[in-house]
């Protein structure tokens, strides 16, 4: 369990947001997503594709992992500007076919091999080609299901691929697809949350998500709310969650560590990661 890696914090970073992109590696998040889709209005995609590059190095510094949130319909764009040393994966939302992530696949290994890329080493080193590539030290992916039809399909998308490492819900876009309440909850959203959890085991990725009330704002809750959320979610089953504001990474991170009476190997492995963090930063300030 120790050798598990530990992903509490997924603090999504607009890629056209400038200033916030060259304080990655201040956060603190355990992984730093680059997002090149729903947080970007079309006319500003170009711009954030063009802050990741020097992004991932930044994000890197401070100890996090590094994935990018691409748009399933500029695709190859996003991972053109995205597949570089130091990345880790990569986001599909919205993925509802087999054949989206054949194609992320496919270009994925065209980058991959054009720029000499594998998943990236501890802290700020970055491995090298000194072995061969294979789906083990490939880049990953995570899926995130945002509507009725890719969550019918979970267990077919997340099986399809070794790649899969992870898996999420997007609560605001099944809200829309599934017609939320009038309280803005959806009432399918406890089954959705639970079932993901087991398909996600059958399927050997990791779960992720908050246990989000309806009185919250979800990836933009307040700090106290993002906590409470992500100890139900924990006991649920999650093993972190993503979140927009920088505010709510101390939450998450607290609220997915267990005290060593509940998870002592777990709480041990977060416990290093916080460590390496450290060291991250200390190693960055010095240089």
């Amino acid at each position: 369990m120790v050798g598990q890696r530990v992903r509490r914090s997924w603090l999504l970073i607009p890629g056209h947001r400038s200033a916030l992109v060259a304080q990655a590696h201040t956060f603190d998040a355990d992984v730093i997503v680059f997002d090149l889709e729903d947080l970007v209005h079309d006319g500003r995609k170009p711009a954030a594709r063009e802050n990741v590059r020097a992004g991932i190095d930044r994000a890197r510094q401070g100890g996090a992992e590094v994935f990018v949130r691409c748009d399933l319909e500029l695709l190859y764009a996003d991972l053109q500007a995205s597949v570089w040393r130091g990345l880790q994966g990569l986001i599909l939302p919205k993925v509802t076919t087999v054949a989206q992530i054949r194609e992320a696949e496919e270009t994925l290994a065209h980058f991959e091999s054009e720029r000499g890329v594998m998943q990236a080493g501890l802290l700020h080193e970055v491995n090298e080609f000194d072995e061969p590539r294979t789906v083990d030290n490939s880049l990953e992916m995570h899926l995130s299901l945002e509507n009725a039809e890719g969550n019918q399909s979970a267990l077919e998308l997340l099986e399809s691929s070794r790649r899969v490492r992870s898996v999420s819900l997007g609560r605001a876009d099944l809200v829309m697809d599934l017609r939320g309440e009038p309280n803005g909850e959806l009432h399918l959203m406890p089954f959705l949350m639970q079932r993901l959890v087991v398909v996600a085991n059958v399927a050997g990725v990791s779960p992720i998500g908050a246990w989000w009330q309806a009185n919250s704002r979800g990836m933009r809750a307040n700090a106290e709310d993002t906590e409470r959320s992500a100890r139900l979610g924990r006991l649920a089953g999650f093993k972190g969650a993503l979140c927009v504001e920088p505010e709510q990474v101390a939450a998450l991170n607290r609220g997915f560590s267990p005290s060593r009476n509940e998870d002592a190997e777990w709480a041990a492995a977060c416990a290093a990661r916080d460590d390496a963090k450290r060291a991250a930063a200390e190693w960055t300030a010095s240089v």
